[in-house]
């Protein structure tokens, strides 16, 4: 069997271009090495699967000129914000290039035309790729409104305890900076951008309390608190719920049963529930199957609105219905394979490994000041 001509070590650990290659004396024959696979056009390297995001872009990058960076879905996963549907290799990578420059053009690319001062590009280690604000912005063409509100609420999102897999510190935004940046938006998408700014709170940990919460409003329910703190004197320290109503302490939380193999978890996560309803509150717990499909989200919505009711709450003008949240032109997906039942993908998770019972600022709306203006009830809209 002949031996390869051995590669440098830079190429042994990432893709690397064909044309750089050849300049440095690799010859044609040992570029089409058995050892060599060719993820794109005038790309080698010597890992034949891609099964991250992060390979899917390393692979790409020798052919990424100076001036394009990495768009919308591709971007998004980059950030690890939450996306409808879970990474797979098959999916295209999107990538933007200024005008006047020419657009990619390759197998496996969706091509963008993107200009400033809309859309700011930062370098994430050797990747170029759009700000996470300019991200969303991009994302407004592509998704609906409750999926760009849950986009919108990681961006403000202070994490309680340290997101160790973010690519930059959090917040990625704040407040103020999407209303700016939404204002100047002249893109695809920018109605659909408006009314999610509407919705985007502080505080929100995951894309499924997202979801549970505009379920809630758009049934005819006030607004929640957002991940407020609820003292309990049984408990040796102060519980925080996804969704609070103070003022007839009903609970509302979204339970995605990750501890439920965890013993230890799953027993402090009882020992939480059953402090908190001895305490006087009603508490609410929604599984997965809960917002899957219309009738379980409609019964959700319902085993809510009969807390609410038995609380002594009582429906007013005040009170209405949100806006529709899947405009004209937004198809719902449809349920089974791909479909609107999916779990929303994060590229990291929300919580860090503590868990989600420590003291924290709670459940804040989009203002511009950042603390908190409520101590019960909902928060005030922008």
């Amino acid at each position: 069997m002949p031996r390869h001509t051995a590669l440098p070590p830079e190429y042994a650990v990432r893709p690397f271009s064909v044309r750089q290659a050849k300049a440095r004396g690799f010859s044609k024959r040992r570029l089409d090495g058995a050892d060599l696979t060719a993820p794109h056009r005038g790309v080698r390297t010597r890992h034949a699967t891609v099964q991250t995001v992060q390979d899917q872009v390393a692979a790409y990058l020798p052919r990424l000129l100076a001036e394009q960076f990495f768009s919308h879905t591709t971007a998004a996963r980059l950030w690890g914000l939450p996306l409808p549907r879970a990474f797979t290799p098959a999916e295209p990578l999107h990538v933007a290039t200024p005008d006047r420059v020419n657009r990619a053009r390759t197998a496996g690319v969706v091509a963008h035309r993107l200009t400033p001062p809309t859309h700011r590009v930062v370098r994430v280690g050797r990747v170029r790729v759009g700000d996470a604000v300019s991200t969303w912005l991009q994302l407004a063409s592509i998704l609906s409104v409750e999926q760009l509100v849950a986009v919108g609420d990681a961006l403000v999102l202070d994490p309680v305890h340290p997101d160790r897999e973010a690519p930059a510190p959090r917040p990625y935004a704040n407040p103020e900076e999407l209303r700016r940046r939404v204002r100047a938006f002249r893109g695809p998408g920018k109605r659909r951008l408006v009314d999610a700014l509407e919705l985007v709170r502080l505080g929100v940990e995951s894309p499924k309390e997202t979801e549970l919460r505009l379920l809630i409003i758009r049934s005819g329910m006030p607004e929640p608190a957002v991940n407020v703190p609820v003292p309990v004197q049984r408990l040796s320290y102060v519980p925080r719920v996804d969704l609070v109503y103070a003022e007839w302490k009903v609970l509302v939380e979204y339970d995605g049963q990750q501890h439920r193999t965890d013993p230890a978890r799953f027993a402090h996560d009882n020992a939480r529930a059953a402090a908190l309803r001895e305490s006087g509150h009603v508490l609410i717990t929604v599984l997965k199957g809960g917002l899957a499909g219309a009738s379980a989200r409609a019964e959700t919505a319902e085993r809510v609105r009969r807390a609410l009711l038995a609380a002594g709450w009582r429906p007013t003008g005040n009170c209405r219905e949100e806006p529709a949240l899947r405009p004209k032109g937004i198809r719902r997906p449809q349920e089974g394979a791909g479909g609107r039942d999916q779990e929303f993908a994060t590229a990291a998770p929300q919580e860090g490994g503590g868990g989600r019972d420590r003291l924290s600022a709670g459940g804040r709306p989009i203002e511009s000041g950042g603390l908190p203006t409520h101590s019960e009830g909902a928060p005030p809209r922008v």
